[in-house]
């Protein structure tokens, strides 16, 4: 007896493909599957796990944050007052003008106020000092100790003085192209040249603010010393009290000025665009205007290990630097990195080298240089430069390589940045003013987008990152303990250790929400395959929501298909059945803590796949 023979269904032609690395956002049309086309609050932290981002510490809510930069402490400007460690430490003039910070060793300069603080001692000065004489002046001829000549112990003529025990100083004139002081020598029984000789310029409050060695800018002296000497001129001083200073110079024993004849001694300090540090030195940019109203294109480096001095040229090691550049268009940005320094503009930069003013040379290199409006962009993450550029973010080691294609589907624009141990942290906006923080991995390659925060400043300092918004809120993002636990309870900074003095009063944002859209799965399929269900392993932490859509055949309409809410900490396994389309897409969002391990989809051929194989 025959019997009837019953057709079953193959599954021979379901496959099974999954998703197991997670590599960060991809805003262009094609992307690979482990890619997601946008996201919000993510990270690649767990990679290849996915996962949200940690929350970051509030530290401080400003009133008008005004510059900021980083180092071993904080320091930042807020309604025109100074921080440094996040204590006021000094008032600076009411402007709404940005400030620029720069640490050099123990000292904070504040430009353009041009200030200085000594952070180990609390004591500050002021770059940019004049004194102008409101009373008569005097000179003399003296030494350098401040000892003055006179005619009781000093010959002037052009024959030199019989008794050289009234006279041991001769102020010889025979030659009064080549005026010369000698001094007796008793040992040798000679007269010798003295080889730099010193006037004390005398006059109430006309030393005030100066010190020893500063370059300063004399004017309104109404002589001029043996052997045409200039006193109105850059001059050294080699000390100073607050009734004279002592300047290098030859003239007759005494000269007095009157009061109706006001002499100004200033040390200035010129406009700069940017300032940075570099081997104990501040140096600056301008492209316009100088302090006389000249216009220049220039670059500056101050005196070694003194902020103060911007015009010292004695011709030492130690002096500062001026140079001017032949490049077009403004400076955009400024850095010292890998034993340069490099002034950027748009269109390249110019990188400065050398060990002091006499061998420093700079070049110009024509390249993508730091747009306009991103000098803040700057930053150096494990040696290496990167920044925003009209192109897109570049990471130069001495090459020039654009790391952003996935995220430059449109042009960004403004853009502020930091480092933050392996990543790149950027802000910056889309031509609809639409702003972002992106998130640049190192290690991994890969980007990540978080919130859509506005950053004003972002820097690195005190073993974490520092991010000041536009709504003046100064958060803190320190991590120290990511990689050790996978779902941290209530707390992202374990006691003590993470914000040094800080860690228990800061309170952390809000509970934050999250979610990420995934490529386009099935369009890779060929032979009419198409995807018939979606297992999702993923773990949730307690009091954690998910909620899963999907979109079919790019159609902008997002389906609800199921959502979770995890009573305790635990793994699930979420299968999806979906209806048949040449492609979809599953967004995924939620709160709290969330892990992505795999998406696993079921492949099946379509009736046309015997076909085409």
């Amino acid at each position: 007896m025959k019997l009837p023979v019953l057709t079953t269904t193959s599954n021979s032609r379901e496959r099974l493909s999954v998703i197991s690395e997670f590599l960060g956002v991809n805003s262009n049309i094609r992307i690979s599957e482990g890619e997601s086309f946008d996201m919000q609050n993510m990270t690649n932290d767990y990679f290849p796990v996915f996962g949200n981002r940690k929350r970051r510490g509030i530290i401080n809510t400003l009133t008008n944050p005004m510059g900021v930069t980083g180092g071993d402490k904080l320091a930042y400007v807020d309604d025109n007052k100074l921080y440094y460690d996040m204590t006021k430490v000094m008032d600076l003039a009411a402007t709404n003008k940005e400030r620029q910070l720069v640490m050099m060793g123990a000292y904070l300069c504040v430009f353009p106020d041009g200030v200085v603080y000594n952070t180990t001692n609390g004591t500050s000065q002021t770059i940019q000092n004049t004194n102008t004489t409101t009373g008569a002046i005097t000179m003399r001829m003296c030494k350098l100790d401040g000892t003055e000549f006179t005619d009781q112990n000093t010959h002037i003529g052009t024959t030199a003085p019989s008794n050289t025990t009234q006279y041991p100083y001769w102020l010889d004139t025979s030659n009064s192209k080549n005026v010369v002081l000698k001094m007796w020598s008793s040992t040798y029984s000679m007269w010798t040249s003295v080889a730099t000789t010193y006037v004390k310029i005398s006059s109430t409050n006309i030393g005030k603010g100066f010190k020893e060695y500063d370059s300063v800018k004399i004017s309104g002296i109404r002589i001029k010393g043996y052997n045409d000497y200039e006193f109105n001129d850059t001059l050294i001083v080699y000390a100073a009290a607050n009734d004279y200073i002592i300047v290098a110079g030859l003239m007759d024993l005494y000269y007095q000025q009157a009061a109706n004849y006001p002499v100004t001694v200033s040390r200035e300090l010129p406009k700069m665009d940017y300032v940075c540090e570099y081997n104990n030195r501040i140096y600056g940019c301008r492209y316009g205007t100088n302090n006389a109203g000249d216009f220049v294109n220039e670059v500056y480096a101050s005196k070694l290990g003194d902020p103060t001095n911007w015009n010292a040229f004695p011709g030492l090691a130690s002096d500062s630097y001026i140079a001017s550049c032949g490049s077009q268009g403004e400076f955009t940005g400024i850095v010292a990195y890998q034993g340069y320094v490099f002034f950027f503009k748009e269109e390249g930069f110019h990188k400065l080298y050398g060990s002091q003013p006499s061998n420093f040379q700079m070049i110009w290199r024509p390249c993508a240089g730091v747009a306009k409006g991103s000098s803040k962009s700057i930053a150096i993450v494990n040696e290496v430069l990167f920044f925003k550029s009209r192109e897109g973010i570049i990471a130069y080691d001495g090459s020039e390589n654009k790391i952003s294609a996935k995220i430059d589907t449109v042009p960004h624009f403004d853009a502020v940045a930091c480092s933050y141990r392996n990543k790149y942290f950027v802000s910056m906006r889309d031509q609809q003013y639409v702003y972002k923080m992106y998130v640049y991995d190192m290690t991994k390659g890969s980007w990540c987008i978080e919130d859509d925060m506005r950053c004003k400043y972002m820097v690195y300092a005190d073993n974490a990152a520092y991010l000041i918004a536009f709504d003046n809120t100064m958060y803190a993002i320190n991590n120290e303990y990511i990689y050790l636990y996978n779902f941290p309870s209530n707390d992202l900074f374990p006691a003590d250790t993470l914000f040094p003095g800080y860690t228990n009063l800061a309170p952390y944002e809000d509970k934050i929400q999250w979610s990420f859209i995934t490529s386009d799965l099935g369009l890779e399929n060929p032979y009419n395959k198409y995807v018939k269900r979606i297992n999702l392993r993923m773990q949730l932490d307690i009091s954690t929501k998910v909620k899963i859509e999907v979109e079919y055949d790019s159609s902008g309409d997002w389906e609800y298909v199921t959502e979770h809410y995890a009573n305790k900490k635990k793994s699930y396994e979420i299968p999806i059945q979906v209806r048949r389309a040449d492609h979809i897409r599953l967004r995924l969002s939620g709160w709290g803590e969330f892990r992505l391990f795999s998406i696993t989809r079921a492949v099946e051929g379509g009736s046309g796949e015997d076909e085409g194989q």
